[in-house]
């Protein structure tokens, strides 16, 4: 019986390697994010994406007020611009910030606690100007 059952798991797992979805390719970090400013004392806690688009998840020990004053200060020097800064019906406060044109969006919560705070980096791909535009199908 455990022979028979160990067939079948290689079955299933065979059959789920031959599918023919590729798993996403996410963009390189450096594309997505040439120069992005971390919090203090921040651990990463999870990154995902798509093909043009990074979020990166980090939690730092420093209290939202204080990673909030930290990211509106780099966020408008160094060649940075502050485009939008919003605080939400939830507390969080979101940024949209540009450097030479590419995107950074931050999402600034404090942990239920008030122990941590969150952060969400999120970046997209800006399209290559040298090349020429895919027509469209």
């Amino acid at each position: 019986m455990i022979p028979s059952k160990i067939w079948a798991g290689l079955a299933v797992l065979t059959l789920l390697a031959c599918t023919d979805e590729k798993p996403i390719e996410l963009p390189e970090f450096s594309r997505v994010f040439p120069n992005l400013p971390l919090p203090p004392n921040a651990s990463v806690v999870s990154r995902t994406g798509s093909a043009d688009a990074l979020q990166l998840t980090l939690m730092s020990r420093v209290k939202a007020a204080d990673v909030e004053a930290y990211y509106r200060s780099v966020l408008t020097r160094n060649g940075w611009r502050l485009v939008n800064d919003q605080r939400q019906r939830d507390g969080g406060v979101a940024l949209l910030a540009e450097l030479k044109g590419q995107p950074l969006w931050v999402r600034i919560q404090s942990t239920d606690d008030s122990i941590a705070t969150i952060v969400e980096l999120s970046g997209a791909v800006l399209p290559d100007s040298t090349k020429p535009a895919k027509a469209s199908s």
